[in-house]
Formats: C-alpha cells, structure tokens, sequence
C-alpha cells in the first residue's frame, strides 16, 4: 500500500494498482470564511502541496461526505464528468444534478479491478452537533495482495468503528482527526479516539490526516507526535509519501 498526504483529508491511496484520490478539494489558501469557533482565519489555510499532475494521475476518486472541507464541486472540471466517482448511495442524486456522469453509488460494496469497497458508518459529533452535522462516512478497501484498508471518514471513537475494526481486522488505518470541533464539541479523531483505535487494532499500521489546513481543526501534528509515539503511528506532513 501506497500512501500520500496532499492536504487536509485528501490523500492518494494505491492498492493493488489501483490509485485512489480521496476526498479531494482544489481550494486555494485562505479562498473559504472560517468555520465559527475556530481560530479567527480564512480557510484553507495552507496550500496544496502537490502539482496538478500528481492529482490527475489518479484512477478513482473516493468521496466520503459532502461538506465543504471534503467535496469541492470544481473537481468535475478538473478531473472531468467520465472520472470514475465513488460515494455512498445517498449522494447519487445531489452528484448527479451536479454533473458527475460515472458515479459508482455504495450501499453497502462495490468492486473496482481486484479492489473490494465496502461503505462504512461514523459519528460525526455527538449530541445536537452530532445530529447537525448528519451522515458521514468511510470505506474499507480489501486487496488481495497487500491487505485490508480502512479509511475512518469524519467520526470519533464510537461502536461503528470499533465494529469496523473487529470485523476487517485492517493492516492498515487512515484516521481523519485535527480534533475537528464545532461549539466545544470534538467531531474528529482526537488523541483519544487514535488511542483506542490503537487499542483496538494493535499490529495496524495507523496513518492520520486532517490536520493542520482547516480553522477548527485544533489538534496539529506536532502535538500529535508529542502525544502519542508509537512504531505503528505515522503522521505525515502534505507532500510526504508512505510505502507501507
């Protein structure tokens, strides 16, 4: 497996030959208004770390929910209305009337080549946040030749993840954190959710993105690293490759 960290929640993961884009959003720095609660800047508020050939030279995009921080609706003119694009079933309808013309909607699995993609569930927040910030999802990926990926989408800790982890016993993780939070309350990874996937999966391979490029994402990499030191735990900076 093959993974690279552009910016935010979107990456290149390669499995079996198969290069997926996840998440992807072309937004330029400081372009979006700040999400209420964060610190007081524009977002995003970096860069992207790669060129434009590294983003086109994907097979699949993977599309885990359709907030503004994980679905950029350029990307039908970037990428083109023929790209294949993977979501759950429900954003069939809404991706459609956008103009997306080679949607693979996921119920519960779909196949791409001799990858296996399987819809996952999440909590986005817990409480009224939670309930406002509606569905949200992530996929497994099971090659194989190298191996089961998860890909945790927008959650915290929570029985869905856990069942994931029970049921796939993944080689590898890919955690969206930053300790996202919305009117105090966190609505992605923070360091103990990561703890207890750790807990959870203990020879995993444990990648964490979502950092580090969004207003209120609160926990950065640096603290991260502090915070937690495993061989197991990687935490990739935007442009960093990991072949694991």
């Amino acid at each position: 497996m093959k993974f690279t960290q552009i910016r935010h929640a979107t990456c290149i993961i390669e499995v079996d030959n198969v290069k997926f884009l996840l998440d992807p959003i072309l937004y330029k720095k400081s372009t979006l208004t700040p999400i209420k609660g964060g610190i007081d800047k524009n977002n995003p508020l970096v860069d992207i770390s790669v060129d434009n050939e590294v983003l086109k030279n994907i097979d699949v995009i993977l599309l885990t929910h359709l907030h503004r921080d994980h679905f950029d609706p350029e990307i039908l003119n970037f990428f083109g209305k023929d790209k294949p694009v993977v979501c759950c079933a429900d954003y069939h309808g809404k991706l459609t009337k956008a103009g997306f013309e080679n949607l693979i909607p996921v119920k519960e699995k779909a196949k791409i080549e001799n990858v296996e993609i399987i819809l996952t569930h999440g909590k986005h927040g817990t409480g009224a946040v939670g309930i406002s910030m509606g569905k949200s999802y992530g996929f497994i990926l099971k090659a194989k030749n190298e191996g089961t990926v998860y890909i945790t989408g927008d959650t915290i800790w929570c029985k869905c993840v856990e069942r994931a982890i029970e049921n796939y016993k993944p080689k590898y993780v890919i955690g969206f954190s930053g300790a996202a939070t919305i009117k105090n309350t966190h609505i992605t990874l923070n360091e103990s959710d990561i703890k207890k996937i750790m807990e959870s999966s203990k020879t995993a391979k444990i990648i964490i993105n979502h950092m580090d490029a969004w207003n209120h994402c609160f926990l950065t990499r640096d603290t991260l690293k502090e915070m937690i030191q495993s061989d197991n735990l990687y935490i990739p900076n935007d442009g960093e490759t990991i072949i694991a």
